[in-house]
């Protein structure tokens, strides 16, 4: 097993875009998202130009060193922001290294949100079934804050929202 990388967190740019749209169509991506269909280049390519045009979209490039590994979305509102990421699966499984990176990215963007980007709070949602994630948010101080109902692939399926707020943050991990 790989040691646990220094994540690094840059702005996303064009010449990104294809990169997050192979990781973002992984499989096993996929399965763990409210949409599950492969995204074809044009779908992707509007969403690129919706979230550029967004100011309260930051789409930043989770790095280990220079190496691309994943990716983090910011949709910022009321002082905090909700959260979402993917990473670079089949090329972090084939370094042995996606466990250690999905821990290293976690990090990177709770000191991200609550540091440069000066966020109160961060949220998100997960699928409930999807154990492994919920498991690691509530890992690093993440609070279950309500559950509800989403039809994904025509079937129901429960949604847990999570949050952590600065304060929180800082009380966990001393400055």
């Amino acid at each position: 097993m790989s040691a646990v990388p220094t994540i690094e967190l840059r702005p996303a740019q064009d010449a990104d875009r294809d990169m997050i749209l192979g990781w973002r169509n992984h499989a096993a991506v996929r399965q763990a998202s409210f949409t599950t269909h492969v995204i074809a280049v044009d779908e992707h390519a509007a969403w690129w130009s919706r979230v550029a045009a967004d100011d309260a979209r930051q789409v930043r490039i989770a790095c280990d060193g220079e190496t691309p590994v994943g990716v983090v979305i910011f949709t910022e509102r009321d002082g905090g922001a909700d959260w979402s990421f993917y990473l670079d699966v089949d090329g972090l499984e084939a370094r042995r290294a996606l466990l250690p990176t999905w821990i290293a990215t976690e990090v990177a963007t709770l000191d991200h949100a609550f540091g440069p980007a000066g966020y109160t709070e961060l949220r998100g949602e997960a699928l409930a079934r999807n154990s492994a994630v919920v498991r690691l948010h509530e890992r690093f101080g993440f609070t279950v804050t309500g559950e509800y109902q989403r039809e994904v692939d025509g079937e129901p399926e429960t949604v847990r929202r999570y949050s952590l707020t600065a304060a929180a943050y800082r009380k966990e991990v001393p400055a």
